[in-house]
Formats: C-alpha cells, structure tokens, sequence
C-alpha cells in the first residue's frame, strides 16, 4: 500500500477510528496462543521506531519471548512473584493457565545514556514506542495487554534475560487474539483536560 502526505479525509478518518477505537485485552481473554505473521510482526516493531527521539540515542530495547520460551518466563514471573509474597493463592499451573492464551511477550527496557537528554526523556520516547505497537497490533486485529514492572523486582528478569544490568526495566506487551469481539470502551471527554490559555 502506497500512502501520501497529506492523507485523505477517509485515511485519516481511519487511523483516528483505530487510535481511538483501541482497546487492552487481559490476558485471560486471550484464546489460541496466536502470534502475528513475520510480515506483521516487521511493520508493527518498524512501528516503535517512529516515535520522539531527542538526540537519536535509539534508547528502546525489546526481547520477543514466543513458542517453547514461555512457558519457563512465565515460570520466572511466578518465582518472582511468591518470592516477594510467599502466601500468594495460585499454584504455580493455575498462575500458567491464565497466560494460556497468550501468544507472545515483548519485554521492554530503557537503554539510558548519560548526557544532555535527561532520562526520563529517553524513557518516554520508549514508552511512545511501546504505545505504537499497542496501536498497530489493534490495527492489524490482534489483542494485546501492556504491563508494568516494578524496577525493584527487575534484576532477576533481567539476569534471566541475559539483558544489560544497566537497563531499565519498562515492563512487557501480551498478544495474542481475543475470546471475544473487542468492544469499545468509553473514555472521558478530552475537554475536562484541555484548555486555551
């Protein structure tokens, strides 16, 4: 598909309805552990590359965790997780049922680089990063859930991911498709957060 600046009323009509449009999806409403095609996947990660980037210091990292590898990460997630909470109520199997859908992770850091670009800027340009791809896998018909990650319960995430010590810890998307139909959710009226000056 060839489009060109500036884009026609239905274009833009089009990318509005998705980015408004879009919804997360927890992932126990996930069914059938589906994952988006190369070609996809291609568009979609080129998609977290077209965001703010104050200096190009290129900060966002990503590690894609699908097929036979996640089961032991959402193994590492439930050792992490009793770990700080020893009385958690989920057997180990209970806790893996609920991600049974799911049918991929992207985990994402901060490569932060000392300078003139504070890091909270260069942790925002990855958070665009990681909003473009909610967005585009929407637009492509796949559900998707973002997370955080607490950076105190980081290290052995990033021990197990064989990541930097040095990164910072952003959180991880979900994907896969919906058990049912996405349906709109209401959102407040942009005009309680806007005014003119």
């Amino acid at each position: 598909m060839s489009l060109k600046f500036p884009f026609t009323d239905e274009q833009s009509a089009a990318v509005s309805h998705i980015i408004n449009g879009r919804v997360s999806v927890v992932q126990t409403n996930m069914v059938g552990q589906v994952v988006p095609s190369d070609d996809e996947l291609a568009q979609i990660f080129q998609g977290a590359m077209s965001v703010p980037d104050h200096g190009q210091l290129h900060p966002a990292r990503f590690v894609i965790i699908k097929g036979d590898k996640k089961r032991p990460y959402i193994n590492k997630m439930y050792a992490v997780k009793t770990a700080g909470n020893p009385n958690f109520p989920l057997s180990e199997d209970e806790y893996a049922h609920n991600f049974s859908g799911v049918g991929m992770f992207i985990v994402a850091f901060a490569n932060i680089q000392t300078g003139k670009i504070q890091p909270y800027e260069q942790e925002w340009s990855v958070a665009a990063s990681i909003q473009n791809m909610l967005n585009l896998f929407y637009a492509f018909g796949y559900a998707a859930k973002w997370n955080s990650m607490h950076k105190d319960k980081a290290a052995p995430f990033k021990d197990y991911l064989d990541v930097d010590e040095e990164w910072v810890p952003m959180g991880y998307l979900m994907i896969g498709k919906s058990a049912d139909t996405a349906k709109q959710k209401s959102r407040d009226d942009y005009q309680q957060f806007f005014r003119d000056f």
